[in-house]
């Protein structure tokens, strides 16, 4: 073994999922978890700087590595001077924010070395004396939505203390052997077997999505197309609104109106949405970045008689009742139910309902999200920012950046509609089109009506005949 490596360690349950996938789509660059931070103020660059590097120090999941031993993948800890912090200067150029954007996407396309390479980059963008961005690309290996919540936090916190002059280790993440502990002690617990079996008695007789439904089993192979697009603080609140009318959270109103949207779109009385999940069992992993992240199969039946109150209610049961077994991959319910290429919803959505509210010292923050993944059909991401953000990101071997667009109107008209009926409204009713489209479908497509000049056939052969006397009224074609 290499001086600057560590003990060998097995890949938990979720690491394996993603290893497997990119090794299927190696051209595909969404397997990174990218976003950057956009710090507005006197902020110290060297400080930031200095920070990014004990951050790294600091955190063990972001320098894990991985190589294969005797065809099995296994991650280590590789040595922290490997890992130096990139800083950029673009506050000279024309337009610095397009410079640092383009920086950065130019940065999200380089392909993962997933044998001993670097699974982390991250950097440190100067736009101007008073705006600064903290990019930060770690690879879906070693990170999920949790562990970037921690990431984001802790790079505050550091830079803070630093500031202030305190230790910055203050509050410090736990090592990543813990979240590794954790996973095995799980797999041979009781608890894994409970697991197994709700989601297979669940699961039964669940329809199998496979490869003759091209839309929702196609495996990505390249990054998703992306339609970014929301609503302003006052719609978000009434959204709220409606949501503790119906007594239900933010999410599941979102969570609700993405599994009544599919419904209305396919027709379909069984339907079953994605929903991303920690997958963490208590409050001390919580703290602990890295990938533990799985998919919560939503199933739901809605029909001609289901009600606001209904779907609301099968929504928030579902949830809670699955994320009592959260921790129960969903690659072992597909293995369970014998789906070897396909899956069992094409629709993913995953509502982020808090935002950071982050501060370097006094300096005010705003995030923003580069990729949160790889897409196999759709994804709906929500966050509470500036109202609410959504992102609706695509297979683009699938969809397109239309289809995108016109799928994220029909939703949040979907979503309004949930959020102002009634409790016993039928579902039926719910509104997938806007005023503007429903004007162009129901009445400029039916505007037929043409000009017929009154006449019998004849009468209007003279007619015609008279108006062009030199032309050929039939022409037969064959043998004279």
């Amino acid at each position: 073994m290499a001086k600057n490596e560590g003990e060998l360690r097995e890949l938990m349950g979720g690491q394996l999922g993603i290893w497997y996938a990119q090794q299927l789509a190696p051209g595909n660059r969404a397997f990174f978890i990218s976003e950057y931070i956009e710090i507005h103020g006197p902020v110290d660059h060297d400080l930031l700087v200095r920070a990014a590097d004990l951050r790294v120090r600091e955190i063990e999941t972001l320098r894990l590595r991985v190589r294969t031993v005797d065809g099995t993948p296994m991650q280590y800890l590789h040595d922290t001077d490997d890992y130096p912090v990139q800083t950029v200067d673009v506050s000279g150029e024309p337009d610095p924010c397009a410079a640092a954007r383009a920086w950065m996407d130019a940065d999200l396309e380089r392909p993962a070395e997933l044998d001993g390479g670097p699974l982390f980059n991250n950097a440190i963008i100067k736009v101007a004396d008073e705006l600064h961005y903290w990019y930060v690309r770690p690879h879906h290996l070693v990170i999920d939505g949790q562990g970037g919540v921690v990431l984001a936090q802790r790079a505050a916190e550091i830079y803070t203390a630093l500031l202030e002059g305190r230790d910055p280790f203050e509050g410090a993440a736990e090592p990543v052997s813990v979240l590794l502990d954790a996973d095995r002690a799980y797999r041979q617990s009781a608890q894994f077997e409970k697991d197994r079996q709700y989601w297979r008695e669940l699961l039964a007789d669940h329809p199998a999505v496979h490869d003759g439904d091209a839309h929702k089993s196609r495996r990505a192979q390249r990054a998703p197309l992306r339609h970014t697009g929301g609503v302003d603080t006052d719609a978000a609140d009434a959204l709220k609104a409606g949501a503790r009318r119906l007594r239900t959270s933010l999410a599941g109103l979102m969570i609700a109106a993405a599994a009544l949207y599919q419904h209305r779109v396919t027709g379909e009385r069984e339907v079953t949405v994605g929903l991303p999940v920690r997958a963490r069992s208590d409050k001390r992993t919580l703290g602990v970045p890295g990938m533990t992240s799985n998919i919560l199969p939503l199933r739901l039946t809605i029909g001609p008689d289901s009600t606001v109150e209904d779907v609301v209610r099968q929504t928030s049961r579902a949830i809670r009742e699955g994320l009592r077994h959260q921790q129960y991959r969903y690659k072992d319910m597909l293995h369970d139910l014998n789906i070897a290429d396909g899956d069992l919803c094409g629709l993913h959505i995953n509502v982020m309902a808090f935002d950071y509210d982050l501060r370097f010292g006094d300096c005010p923050t705003v995030a923003h999200n580069l990729s949160t993944g790889p897409v196999d059909d759709v994804r709906i991401d929500i966050y509470a920012r500036a109202g609410m953000q959504i992102n609706i990101d695509v297979n683009p071997d699938v969809h397109d950046l239309t289809e995108a667009a016109a799928l994220s109107h029909r939703y949040l008209n979907v979503a309004n509609w949930l959020a102002n009926a009634a409790p016993d409204d039928l579902v039926a009713r719910a509104e997938l089109m806007g005023e503007d489209e429903r004007r162009l479908v129901v009445e400029e497509w039916n505007d037929t009506d043409v000009g017929l000049v009154p006449g019998t056939l004849p009468e209007l052969f003279e007619a015609q005949v008279s108006r062009t006397p030199e032309a050929v009224a039939v022409v037969f074609e064959g043998e004279s």
